[in-house]
């Protein structure tokens, strides 16, 4: 994990989940370990000179100056820069990214982006996005260090701009035309069930996914019922119970505040949405589970 810079005068949420450190030629070699622990974070290293290695999942790779290394928020890794190596290394929670991304009209392909690694060096690291993710860097750093006002945004907002690049620079130009065809059958509702993962918290419409994905509704409804015999809206409305479902058996918060994080600004409207799908209200849905829970726990009362 980086240590934090100074972040006096950022929210909380932001100084916690963004945390950057530019590092400049040293007498020694040094050593990052990444190491996943109940938040995900995701990991950029921005080498500008020198050399380094990393490796991560039994992959070791020499790193020559300039190049990028991506690393997703879902792996352990070490990276190790040489004594003459300067450059950028950040982190940030995949929580904060998810919500940085999602208001993209790009949200889809950034996403998978940001899913995966990437290693770019050479020639594939052209030097106008790798100087715009270098000023990004700087401005990352120097917002962390003494934020001004919009701090916050200042940060989301260079956040999404390399994540802009990063896809930039390992995608194609005929991989990306070919993205923008938006398709249909399988693989406009594959993309559809993703944006649905990023934005069905936001109380998105059917209209408002057909015009990201660049189908009319009545096409994205049509394919959805072909591939999973349902409507868009019942897929929506479906992933919304079972987000509401598992927080109601996991999390001791009241009923209003779990609605609310689903979205739901009226309680009301989200007992009465629980109800229509399940049956029962969310408090007696969670009532019952738990009685149903402590009826299967063993009793050691019959022990010899």
């Amino acid at each position: 994990m980086l240590a934090s810079a100074d972040v006096t005068g950022l929210p909380v949420g932001v100084a916690l989940a963004v945390q950057a450190e530019a590092f400049s030629a040293a007498l020694a070699s040094r050593t990052w370990l990444i190491r996943q622990r109940g938040t995900r974070r995701a990991h950029l290293l921005l080498l500008l000179s020198d050399h380094g290695v990393a490796s991560w999942q039994g992959t070791q790779v020499a790193l020559a100056a300039p190049a990028l290394l991506w690393l997703p928020g879902n792996m352990d890794a070490a990276i190790e820069a040489g004594a003459g190596a300067s450059g950028f290394l950040l982190s940030v929670e995949d929580d904060f990214l998810i919500k940085i991304i999602s208001s993209s009209a790009e949200a889809l392909h950034l996403r998978r982006t940001t899913d995966k690694v990437a290693l770019l060096d050479g020639d594939t690291l052209v030097a106008p996005s790798r100087h715009a993710v270098v000023e990004s860097c700087r401005a990352i750093v120097a917002e962390l260090r003494d934020p001004g006002h919009g701090g916050a945004t200042m940060i989301s907002s260079q956040l999404l701009v390399m994540c802009l690049h990063l896809w930039r620079l390992g995608t194609s130009s005929d991989e990306r035309d070919d993205a923008a065809g938006r398709g249909g059958g399988a693989a406009l509702v594959g993309n559809f069930l993703q944006m649905v993962e990023l934005h069905y918290r936001d109380g998105w419409s059917v209209a408002r996914y057909a015009t990201v994905l660049g189908v009319t509704s009545d096409k994205l409804h049509a394919h959805c019922q072909r591939e999973k015999g349902c409507g868009p809206r019942a897929i929506v409305h479906d992933r919304l119970m079972h987000e509401a479902c598992i927080r109601l058996q996991q999390l001791d918060l009241p009923v209003e505040q779990i609605g609310y994080g689903l979205g739901f600004r009226d309680p009301a409207y989200f007992n009465r949405f629980f109800r229509k799908y399940h049956g029962a209200s969310p408090g007696t849905y969670r009532r019952q589970i738990r009685l149903d829970h402590a009826r299967s726990r063993p009793s050691y009362a019959a022990w010899p």
